[in-house]
């Protein structure tokens, strides 16, 4: 007797079924036609499917569609938590009942209502069919244990056959019972009733070439690329194998282990499939599992600076948006599960750093009073005229608003808007003072440069005495003209002193002893200071131009300027200095 598939490999086959048609639907959701439709979209399709007859016939497709609608749903619940995250102030809110969801779910109550009363139909239909086989079968019985002649017994056994073939599904618990006592029943009248052997070899052979195409069809499975499809196809086979009758004894062991070699190798593909794509998903849960110990091994005892928690705070973001970028993982419980411990990971870590920054609330509030202390004090000076006490003190005022601890970001711009508008108002009123008294030394430096030439161009008389009272009022009128710019001091000095040595030289006939201005020892020390504070300024000006555009860098060039204003306030206290004794 011929060994159906069923009967061998059924319960095997179902289990394997049952543990992969979970992963199957999940994989499926990804690949099928529906995916890349909004949900919208396919709320409108879900409408199309649904005016379909009968509704059976679209079975699959309801349910990729429904597989990708709520992965769709799932992906932008999963953003939106994620994205919740990002707030560090409060935890992630219930989800509002999506409406889009709700029409879908009523769409999706419509369809099994319609499966419903299709099945019960249907089952109504098998239930008739199943009856229909059953009085086959009791035909059948009679032919096997009649002794009338073959020529009549023959034709009624090839209709029952037909008869048999024609009727429809029956119920999926009666299948294999049915199957077999037809299949008895088939087996029993070739044997008992002694057919002529070409009635029976003509069958036999028929029914051989059709299950050995079977075969050669389940082979040619194992190059099909897609596993799920090969696997799909392979059931179809089977049904087909049931249908077809019998085959010589010597070959029905052959037969059927050839169909039973080549299913074995399907099968197997479709395993190590799904096998390889859990291997991936558990990679992928490995590295999420691995974050989710990063951020619950925080040592938040280590946080103590709004610096480091503001660090730290990157930290969690950079790994929030790393989580994003792992694959997903198709068992929906494995992955909330994930999700839900790298929530609650960051959660506790932004209660940490909200209560961090509760407990310095106080502090900030006491760094703003004593800023804006300072900024009572620096707008107190802003209207000084007395430009080098004044500096120094708004310069000190600067180096002890820096030792002043953060405030809160709300308030902090502000207050330092208010301290900086003082501050550059009183420099920008003495910059303005010095460019008034610079205007001023050029106007020095053009009248000097007349009296020197007036004393070059002195013709003496022949009346020494007078002459002498004539070039002396000449050096008093020099005198009495204020500063000139410092770079030109020491030439038009020079200048100065040859034309007077020249003419009282040759006013007495020898090397005048007066000396309009006679170096000093002091004055060489406070030249050599001068140029060492030029060069200290200059080389603070030319580092600047290295600084790129960044928070950081403008920070340090206004630090700089600040200490090139210091050593120019330093430069003129010199100058005024050198200015005094070259009056004396």
């Amino acid at each position: 007797m011929e060994k159906p598939e069923n009967m061998e490999s059924s319960q095997p086959m179902a289990s394997k079924v049952e543990k992969l048609i979970g992963v199957v639907e999940a994989i499926a959701v990804r690949n099928n036609e529906f995916y890349a439709l909004s949900r919208e979209e396919m709320v409108d399709k879900m409408r199309e499917l649904l005016k379909v007859k009968p509704i059976s016939s679209v079975k699959e497709s309801i349910e990729n569609l429904k597989q990708a609608f709520y992965k769709h749903l799932k992906a932008e619940l999963e953003n939106q938590l994620a994205t919740d995250l990002l707030d560090d102030s409060e935890h992630v809110a219930e989800p509002v009942q999506d409406p889009l969801e709700t029409t879908f779910k009523t769409l999706l109550a419509k369809y099994k209502e319609l499966k419903a009363s299709e099945n019960a139909l249907l089952d109504a239909v098998k239930e008739k069919n199943l009856q229909e086989k059953k009085r086959i079968l009791a035909e059948l019985e009679a032919l096997t244990a009649s002794s009338d002649d073959l020529s009549a017994t023959i034709p009624a056994f090839r209709k029952l056959q037909q008869d048999w073939k024609a009727i429809g599904q029956i119920p999926a618990t009666a299948v294999n019972g049915i199957w077999k006592a037809y299949s008895q029943y088939q087996e029993k009248f070739y044997d008992l009733i002694k057919i002529n052997n070409d009635l029976r070899e003509y069958d036999f052979k028929k029914n051989l070439e059709l299950k050995t195409a079977l075969c050669e069809t389940a082979e040619r499975l194992s190059n099909e690329t897609d596993p799920v499809e090969a696997f799909k196809q392979l059931q179809k086979l089977h049904d087909d194998w049931r249908e077809i009758g019998p085959v010589a004894r010597e070959f029905r062991e052959d037969i059927w282990n050839r169909f039973k070699n080549a299913s074995t190798v399907i099968n197997k593909q479709h395993q190590a499939y799904f096998e390889s794509i859990k291997e991936v998903e558990e990679k992928f849960i490995t590295e999420k599992m691995a974050i989710c110990e990063q951020v619950e091994a925080i040592d938040y005892a280590s946080l103590k600076s709004h610096k480091q928690w503001e660090n730290k705070t990157q930290e969690i973001l950079e790994l929030q948006e790393k989580w994003k970028h792992i694959g997903g993982v198709s068992s929906s419980k494995m992955s909330m599960k994930a999700f839900k411990r790298f929530r609650s990971a960051c959660d506790k870590f932004f209660k940490h750093k909200k209560a961090f920054f509760k407990t310095i609330k106080s502090e900030f509030v006491q760094n703003l009073e004593a800023k804006k202390a300072l900024c009572v004090q620096a707008e107190a000076l802003k209207d000084s005229t007395d430009w080098k006490e004044t500096a120094e003190k708004l310069v000190q005022i600067q180096k002890e608003w820096k030792t002043i601890g953060p405030t809160n970001k709300k308030q902090s711009d502000a207050v330092w808007q208010r301290f900086v508008a003082a501050c550059d108002y009183f420099f920008e009123q003495k910059n303005l003072n010095f460019t008034d008294k610079k205007s001023e030394e050029l106007t020095n430096l053009k009248a000097k440069k007349a009296v020197i030439e007036q004393i070059n161009a002195f013709q003496a008389t022949g009346n020494a005495s007078d002459d002498m009272v004539a070039l002396k009022a000449l050096v008093e009128a020099y005198n009495k003209i204020g500063f000139v710019p410092f770079r030109d001091k020491d030439k038009l000095y020079k200048a100065f002193k040859a034309a007077t040595d020249k003419q009282f030289d040759a006013l007495r006939g020898s090397r005048s002893s007066f000396t309009p201005h006679k170096p000093s020892t002091d004055r060489m020390k406070l030249m050599k200071e001068y140029d060492k504070l030029k060069a200290e300024i200059a080389t603070y000006e030319n580092n600047i131009g290295f600084f790129s555009a960044s928070k950081k860098a403008n920070s340090l060039v206004e630090e700089m300027n600040k200490k090139i204003d210091l050593l120019k306030h330093k430069l003129a206290e010199i100058v005024t200095k050198i200015d005094a004794i070259d009056q004396q």
